[in-house]
């Protein structure tokens, strides 16, 4: 079952990918809507890949599950890990299948059939599950979901999210399909509870 916060994180998650444009355009100084946008830069400024190490988090098992998708949306749900997929981002039903692999770190992969990737009509909202590998030291750190190369692990792009410390989850929102982990900044501690 989706629950209220899911969709109060996917309104604010589509809120702040919105402003983007506003954030994106140059200002000077002196420009007017400088202030305004400075609040926002922090969450969409892109860092480097070289600031970001994927968080250890091994497993041996690999889970799967499968769902045909069409335009009334639908679920791919393995426990807290989740894609939510909302009406009208799929034109045509799909199976789409959500992985967990067996793996070193905290990582999905969401597939729609066969292909390699997906793109999607409108955001969809996905949730990654790290608490197997949860540590005092881990809730220090500022923890964000990024798309990798599945073959090399290297980091590819941030994606904009939540990491909600209190269930160990980081919510995100994304209009393609491909594999994505949890990555800390290591240089970067005293987080509190629902910051990325």
């Amino acid at each position: 079952m989706i629950r209220v916060t899911d969709f109060r994180l996917f309104a604010l998650l589509l809120a702040l990918a919105a402003c983007s444009g506003d954030v994106a355009t140059p200002t000077r100084p002196g420009d007017a809507g400088a202030a305004g946008n400075a609040s926002l830069l922090p969450l969409l400024t892109q860092p480097k890949a070289t600031d970001a190490t994927l968080i250890a988090c091994p497993t041996a098992t690999t889970q799967s599950v499968s769902s045909r998708i069409g335009p009334l949306g639908g679920l791919l749900a393995l426990g807290n890990t989740r894609v939510v997929i909302p009406v009208g981002a799929v034109l045509f039903p799909q199976d789409f299948t959500l992985t967990i692999p067996a793996s070193q770190h905290a990582e999905i992969r969401v597939r729609a059939g066969n292909a390699e990737h997906y793109l999607f009509q409108n955001p969809v909202l996905m949730s990654i599950d790290y608490s197997r590998c949860a540590t005092p030291e881990l809730d220090q750190r500022q923890l964000a979901v990024w798309n990798i190369d599945e073959t090399s692990d290297a980091l590819l792009e941030r994606m904009i999210g939540v990491d909600e410390k209190l269930t160990h989850t980081i919510v995100f929102t994304t209009i393609h399909l491909s594999g994505y982990a949890v990555a800390d900044r290591a240089d970067t501690t005293g987080v509190g509870s629902g910051g990325t």
